[in-house]
Parts: structure tokens; sequence; C-alpha cells
């Protein structure tokens, strides 16, 4: 094991002690043991959350670490960045588990296996309710399209936040995750940066993660709330910074479209239009960088989005 890479799993958490220790016990579960764990309290206020791993969880590869400030999904994720000495990330929301102890040796070894592989992403369930859902790399075009697309271990063009294998030089590379995003797009933007500077994105279903829903911490709104401003947002962003002009309209009429129809049936016009105007003042101050001929040859090959 000693010739084996350092992983340092990542992992930010606000107010969810126990979401937090059942992703823990399926870390500390790995087969793959060269480990630190890199735990951030992100302001909690109502658990001492360093205080409670310390007493409940024997392990000393495990350390906490408290923001006095929120941080935020990004922001929570670059601050452990910068204290992670391992050359892989692996990055699990406190929400999520894995399903076996295989998973973290399955990222090691894919990334191993080929240096253009910047980043693994991995099959997820998400448990709401009664109701199951998997969180993939494919849209539902490609799902009723291919079938069992979902089954194949393949290159993809983008990754979900839930949980993801990361080279450090990848975001040596291509910087940190977009604070100013705030909530959400924030995997799709480093996958952006990352396909442009020629890294590859693999899709690997044999690493299993589930995922259970928990309040959002993106306010003190309810779920949804500040969640669908923060998206209609981050969409003026993505298509501005990285789109090719002739993609430009299409993508911002879909998503816009799609998040109308939802402030609409959740009654949240006012985030929805909030959202727009902050995104059109946005605009201003995004520098453009379209996606090169080889990025874009790359996201068609490997079921990108780009029209939607």
């Amino acid at each position: 094991m000693n010739d084996k890479p350092l992983v340092s799993v990542l992992i930010g958490t606000r107010n969810r002690l126990q979401p937090l220790l059942q992703c823990l016990n399926s870390v500390l579960n790995q087969n793959y043991t060269k480990l630190e764990i890199l735990v951030l309290d992100d302001c909690s206020q109502e658990f001492n959350i360093c205080a409670e791993l310390s007493a409940q969880i024997d392990d000393d590869r495990i350390k906490c670490f408290r923001s006095e400030r929120q941080l935020g999904v990004a922001g929570g994720r670059n601050y452990l960045m910068k204290k992670a000495k391992g050359d892989i990330f692996c990055i699990i929301d406190d929400d999520a588990y894995f399903e076996d102890s295989t998973a973290i040796s399955r990222f090691v070894d894919i990334l191993s296996s080929d240096k253009k592989i910047g980043i693994v992403a991995c099959k997820v369930i998400d448990h709401r309710g009664n109701c199951t859902d998997l969180l993939v790399p494919f849209s539902r075009y490609w799902r009723r399209r291919i079938p069992d697309i979902t089954e194949k271990a393949q290159f993809v063009s983008y990754y979900l936040g839930t949980c993801q294998g990361i080279r450090k030089k990848v975001i040596e590379s291509c910087g940190e995750y977009a604070e100013d995003l705030m909530f959400g797009e924030e995997e799709l933007d480093l996958s952006y940066r990352a396909i442009s500077r020629g890294w590859r994105i693999y899709y690997e279903p044999q690493i299993l993660v589930h995922h259970i829903p928990q309040p959002s911490v993106a306010g003190a709104t309810s779920r949804g709330g500040e969640e669908l401003y923060h998206h209609v947002k981050n969409r003026f962003y993505l298509a501005f910074r990285y789109l090719p002009a002739r993609y430009f309209i299409f993508y911002l009429t879909f998503w816009l479209t799609k998040h109308l129809l939802d402030a609409i049936k959740t009654g949240r016009m006012g985030k929805y239009f909030g959202g727009v105007v902050a995104g059109i003042r946005w605009l201003s101050k995004i520098k453009r960088e379209p996606l090169n001929a080889e990025a874009l040859k790359y996201l068609k090959e490997n079921f990108g989005r780009l029209s939607y």
C-alpha cells in the first residue's frame, strides 16, 4: 500500500450530524486505507461537529475544521482542498454514503490507469421519500434512447457533485470551484474548464453511492427557494462564459423555460425573476472563454450538453 497514492476524502457539513456519521462510517469501511479524511463544519449552529466527531469516532485519519462564516458548497470544497495532502481528492456530500467498501479503490485504479482522466464520476441513487432516481452524467434524452447507458463505464462530458474523484493536478491546472456560483452548476463549470484543458471525465457505475437529501443549506428559506435563484443566475454565467454564440440563445431558452415552469409549480416566481435579474447584471463582469474545437468535439462525442 505504500506505493499507492494518498487519497484525501473531503466532506463539508452544516447542521447534519447523523447523516455525516453515516457518511463517515462508509468511508471508514473502505478497503483502501491510505486515507486522510477532512471534515469542514461550515458554521453549524445546531451542533459542535468537531467535538461530536471526536467523542464518537476514534480514528486519527479524521481531521475536523470549522469555519465561523458559511462558505457554501464550492467555498467549503476549496477550503478543504487547500488543507488536503493527497494526490487524489474524493469529495462526497455529508448526506451520501458508499454502498460497499471498494469505491475509493476503484477511484484510485481508474485515475492510475490513464493520465488523461482527471475526474471520475460515479452512479448515485437519489432517495426522495418513497421514490428513487439516478444522478448520472446523462440527460433523460439519452437515458430513454439507450436504456442501459447508466450501466456502462465510459467517458462522459460532466459529473455530478454528490460524489466524485478528482486528480489534484486538475485543480492545479484549472483552478478551484467558482465560489461566486454559491449553489448549483459548480461541477459543470469545472467540467468545462477541465475538458478545455485536455482532461477527460470517466463514469464508473460500479462506484455506487446513495444520496439521502436533507433540508437545503443554500439559505434560510425552504428547500428550493434560494436554490432556484442560484440555478437561474448561474445558467447565465455558464452560457456566456463557455458556450459559442450559436448555442447561447438555445441553451438559455431551454433552461430559463424549465426553471420558470418549476417556479410556477412551487410558487417561487420572485426567486426566479430575482435570478434572471442577477444573471443579466452578472454578464458584464464575466470574461468569455468559449470552448475550443477539441473541447466541443469531446462534448459531442460523449453526451455533452450544448444547446440545453
